[in-house]
This record gives C-alpha cells, structure tokens and sequence, in this order.
C-alpha cells in the first residue's frame, strides 16, 4: 500500500520534527534518536522514555569539554558592572562575551549576600563551566527563545528583587569582597519573612530563582507546545500534552546541574525538596498554557477565597507555599517582561518574536498541520499584535503582582506608558 506524502510528511514531525528544529553544530542536538529511523514511531511509551533519557544523557555529556569564559577587559567589565541594575537592557544587541559575562555578574553578587555560601553549599567557582553548558543547550538559530532571552529574563529577575531590596546592585562588584568593614559583602536590610510576600525569600531559594531563569527554556526547539501537540511529536507524547516543553526545560536544567556537581542543592535532606520543587514549578508555570489558570489561582490566593479544602487551604498558608508561589510569580513576570521594557527594546523583542513565528508557520505548512500561530504581517499587524499582548496578557499579570508585591509597581507603570504611547500603534512603529 503506498504512503500518501501527507502521512510521510507527518511522520517526520512525529520521528524528527523535534530532531530536525534542534540540530545544528554543538548545540541543540536532536533529543530523539539521530538515526530519524521510523521504526520509532510504533514504540511504547516506556521505549520512548528510555530513548529519550539515553539522549539526554549523551547531549549532557557530549558538552563536558568546556574551557572558561573569555574575560572581559578591565574598562567592559566596569562599564557592563555599571549597567546592569538598569531595566533598560539589550541582550540581543550586545557580543556574545558580554551576554555571558553579564550572567557571571548576577551569580558572582549573589556570593556577596551575606550567608549565600552557607545557604547554597558551593563555589562561585563551578558556576562559569555550567553557564557555558547551559548556553550551549539553547539554540542560537532561535529568533526568540535563545540565550538572550535567558539572560534577559535573569536580568528581570534581578532588577525585580534589586527594587524589592532582596539582592544588591551588580555595581557591588566595583568594590573588594575583602575591604575593611566588610563594605563589600551585603545584607538585605528587609526582615525575614516579616510581613511582605517577598520577604518569605531566603538566599536559598533567591540562588534557585536565578538557576530557573537562566535554564527556564533550555533547548527549545523554537516551535510551540501546540506545535508539538499538533505534530505527535514524541515528546509531546510522553508528557500527555502537559506543558511538555517546559518539562523537558526544566529536566535539563536539572540534569546539568547535577553534571557540574550542582546536585548538592537538588539532594540536601532539610533543602533539596524545596529547591526542586521551585526549579521545577517556576519553570512550568511559564508555559503561556497553564497562563489563565495561575492568573485565576493567583487572584484566590490574594483574595483569600481559595477554599477547595481546609488540607490546600492549609498548605497555601505555609511559608513553603508562599517561597514557591513567589518565585513563580516573578519568573513568569520575568518571561512575559518585554511590554514594560523602554519601547524601543520591547519592540525587538516582539519582532524577534514574530520571526520565530513566521518560521514555525512555514514548518506547519510544510508538514501541512495546523497552524498553532499566526505571525503578524507588516509592522502595523505586529504593532498591534504586541498591544492585544500586553493589555490581555502582560499588564493584568503585572498589575497582580504588584497587589502581591508593591516595591514592583515601576514595572506596570512601563507597561501602561507603553500603551499610552501607542494609541495608534502604527505611528511609534514608524519612527
């Protein structure tokens, strides 16, 4: 019987469409087996399971040989140091050997918190070879859900807990740790856990948020959760459709931390389940899937009237609850943050964006799925594309969570600036 081209054509998104949107040199290889054999396709569950962990394994491991980061001269590194407490940031327009020193900066000042070593139990000095390991498992074909995007996230992350007074300026670094007076060492002048719902965060559970941001979109294929649903891919298979992306994210992430002897934190008896429950549930809550029920479950929860049972209305009032929910609050602020940055650098994000878009949209119609996006068309189309974003999905999250967190309403004061500045969107697009 022969095999119309319509079925080989969705055969290959079922075997390789996520092989074929991740390979590419030493990053992002394909997650299934690189033989595309389609013999594949009539495997079980458990098989898949098993092929899919073997690969992993191998393109954790096939990355092992990293050399340290490149250093920066002593004038970049004061004029990066200088700059990175400012939410105007362009990640996408500054050399690679910068974006990676700049996520160097944000783990090295998170070291001069006073008890951050104590909390995380190691060295500042494993920290570079994992960050370049992670940098690899993104894939630099990506318009959009690249290493950029990563560090852009982790410097949301940053400028959000610098404003709440929970971390220090990256500028902390122009002065010696060792200075007389400790003047270089910092201590949040906020009470732990005194009232404010950032202040349930301790150093321990600050050094994991970061660890979320920078790996919340590890190897990202650049193609949807829809996309993959829609495709039968493996993947999507495995995880019955549930945010099955931002499951493999947040595996990797994992499982390269435990690679570059990170897995301390993962395993610790007091600590280790909480650390990977806020990886892990940071990481999920950003699938833009799940995004209506966390902003329904986030309003009950500031209103009080989640009542489903006394048991979850008991566990909602542990300072665990609180620890995790805070940190997926602000991850999923820090994903969607484009809108209220400066006009100038939202629009670079949104037109990245787009072209991703516009490249998942030609692989559906290649592969003649459905199309799960709708890439805007011209700029008045993206303009106003990124405008429905923000007023339906950026502005009433961040809006929330200023309710929760109040040191964060600069940020919806931008996103509104952003939108007032558009009121006929074509005419800033035009500039």
């Amino acid at each position: 019987m022969l095999v119309s081209d319509a079925v080989l054509r969705r055969r290959s998104a079922d075997v390789g469409g996520l092989h074929l949107a991740m390979r590419g040199e030493s990053q992002g290889q394909g997650w299934l087996d690189s033989t595309g054999s389609v013999s594949i396709i009539e495997t079980k569950y458990a098989e898949l399971l098993t092929t899919m962990y073997r690969e992993t394994c191998r393109l954790v491991e096939s990355n092992a040989a990293l050399s340290d980061p490149p250093e920066l001269s002593a004038g970049d590194r004061e004029r990066l140091l200088k700059s990175l407490d400012a939410w105007y940031f362009e990640p996408l327009q500054m050399p690679e050997d910068e974006v990676l020193a700049c996520v160097l900066f944000f783990f090295q000042v998170l070291f001069r918190i006073e008890g951050m070593k104590d909390a995380v139990k190691i060295d500042m000095n494993v920290i570079p070879r994992f960050v370049l390991h992670i940098r690899q498992l993104y894939r630099w074909q990506n318009h959009y859900h690249n290493f950029e995007h990563a560090v852009d996230v982790l410097q949301a992350i940053h400028c959000y807990l610098r404003a709440a007074g929970m971390v220090p300026p990256v500028s902390l670094l122009l002065t010696d740790a060792d200075a007389p007076g400790g003047v270089g060492m910092w201590k949040s002048t906020r009470e732990p856990d005194s009232g404010p719902l950032v202040t349930c965060l301790t150093p321990h559970e600050i050094f994991a948020l970061y660890l979320a941001a920078i790996g919340h979109d590890v190897a990202h294929p650049g193609l949807s959760n829809l996309f993959m649903q829609n495709a039968e891919t493996p993947l999507s298979q495995v995880y019955d459709n549930q945010s099955a992306l931002e499951q493999m994210h947040s595996y990797l992430l994992l499982t390269t931390m435990r690679h570059h002897g990170m897995g301390v934190l993962l395993d610790d008896p007091q600590t280790g389940t909480l650390f990977r429950k806020i990886l892990k549930g940071s990481v999920l809550a950003t699938d833009m899937g799940v995004h209506q029920a966390f902003m329904d479950e986030f309003a009950k929860v500031l209103d009080g009237t989640s009542e489903t049972s006394d048991g979850i209305m008991q566990w909602r009032s542990t300072k665990c609850f609180r620890q995790i929910f805070v940190c997926q609050v602000l991850l999923k602020n820090a994903d969607i943050s484009n809108p209220c940055r400066p006009f100038l650098v939202s629009k670079q994000w949104a037109s990245a964006l787009q072209q991703e878009w516009s490249c998942q949209y030609k692989f559906e119609n290649f592969l003649q799925l459905q199309h799960s996006v709708n890439p805007s068309n011209g700029l008045l189309a993206e303009a106003n594309s990124q405008v429905y974003f923000t007023r339906n999905i950026a502005k009433p999250l961040v809006d929330l969570t200023t309710i929760a967190i109040p040191e964060l309403r600069q940020y919806s004061y931008h996103c509104a600036e952003n939108l007032r500045e558009t009121p006929g969107t074509h005419s800033l697009y035009h500039r």
